[in-house]
């Protein structure tokens, strides 16, 4: 520090020639610090190229400083310096955390290079302060997205300026399924594809689907699926634990009222709600329940698929249900006791072989969300309904 600063003091830093005896002496940290910010401060200002190299020389110094509260004074004072040297750059942020965070969540001077170097670092509190940073590429989004743990995923979506590109957000739907922590901030995070909303709907609590109808930007379709999908899951639980004659009237009011949807009778047959699906095709198809227990469970299935077509459901789902209505028949078969908490899985990875051998592309993420979505897809065909 002696040779560096005794030919020149710098009046238009601030500096006088006592804070530069200070330094030489190497004084307290306090005093170190003091300095590091009085030089940050005025670097920027109109000074020579002399005092320019004169201070990044201290910057240096400092940078290397044995004390962390004075290197992170430093670290804090030049994160929204709008130039500095490369290799000054590089000895803050590759530094300890609490040192480098400042630079590297402010910073104008990191590239997108040093952003992904620093999110495949694993160091949580810098990838947190990567994904903090206003205008955040779509790879370093994406990095972190595969690269990072929850708590810096979930800085990354709760950062409205970040942006996240459609391959990110799939992502986060697979890495992320089971996490209520992400889906959350994922749910109230402005400009969200629509598809996205739409899968996480079919997966998040009730409580967050009631959050996310007070979004006052959300598309309309959202909202219809939002509400449709409580209505059907408390008709769904009201069935469950209902006698006969309480879901033969359920059925008689919702088809007074035109509620007796696809949807919510597909939806049915695929969570092993046998009771409701029977009576329900009866009602559609004008029959007696007991015929249309014969024709459900007619073993040759032709049955089957002729009351499925006389009570006017989409033709393009019949496998499906034929499938769930073979499940369920092979599962009473095996016990009479506790058939329902095997039910859907069972029938979930025979969906996925149906529709492997269909060539349907559907992946396991997308399971749940098919099978909220079974039924209302209308007219429209397989691949438009996942």
């Amino acid at each position: 520090m002696g040779t560096l600063m005794e030919k020149k003091v710098l009046p238009s830093l601030g500096l006088s020639q006592k804070d530069v005896d200070l330094l030489k002496q190497n004084p307290a940290p306090a005093v170190r610090s003091q300095t590091a910010q009085k030089v940050s401060a005025q670097y920027q200002d109109d000074i020579s190229e002399s005092e320019k190299k004169i201070a990044e020389d201290i910057f240096r110094l400092i940078a290397n400083d044995v004390e962390v509260s004075v290197r992170q004074d430093l670290a804090e004072s030049l994160k929204n310096c709008d130039s500095l040297p490369r290799d000054i750059i590089e000895q803050i942020i590759n530094d300890i955390a609490c040192v480098a965070t400042p630079l590297i969540q402010y910073s104008s001077l990191l590239t997108e290079q040093d952003l992904i170097a620093l999110v495949k670092s694993k160091d949580e509190e810098k990838q947190i302060a990567v994904a903090a940073r206003a205008n955040l590429p779509y790879r370093v989004s994406e990095t972190l997205v595969e690269e990072a743990k929850e708590k810096p995923v979930i800085v990354l979506i709760s950062n409205n300026l970040s942006n996240i590109s459609d391959y990110a957000y799939q992502r986060l739907m697979e890495r992320f399924r089971d996490s209520e922590a992400v889906h959350k901030p994922l749910l109230m995070r402005s400009h969200v594809p629509v598809q996205i909303l739409e899968k996480l709907i079919t997966i998040v609590s009730d409580t967050l689907k009631q959050q996310l109808l007070m979004r006052r930007d959300l598309p309309a379709p959202i909202v219809t699926a939002i509400v449709s999908q409580t209505r059907e899951k408390a008709i769904l639980s009201l069935s469950e634990t209902s006698t006969e004659n309480e879901v033969r009237t359920l059925i008689i009011h919702l088809s007074g009222v035109n509620r007796l949807t696809p949807n919510l009778i597909l939806r049915a047959v695929c969570v092993g709600d046998m009771k409701f699906f029977e009576y329900a095709l009866a009602m559609r198809a004008g029959i007696p329940i007991r015929n249309a227990r014969v024709l459900i469970y007619d073993s040759g299935q032709m049955g089957l698929e002729r009351l499925y077509e006389e009570a006017d459901l989409p033709a393009q789902m019949y496998p499906a249900v034929r499938l769930a209505v073979k499940t369920y028949r092979e599962m009473m078969e095996e016990t009479e006791d506790g058939y329902r908490d095997h039910f859907c899985r069972r029938l979930v990875e025979r969906l996925l072989i149906l529709f492997d051998e269909n060539n349907i592309l559907l992946d396991e993420t997308d399971m749940n969300y098919f099978l909220q979505k079974i039924g209302s897809c209308g007219e429209q065909v397989f691949e438009t309904a996942i």
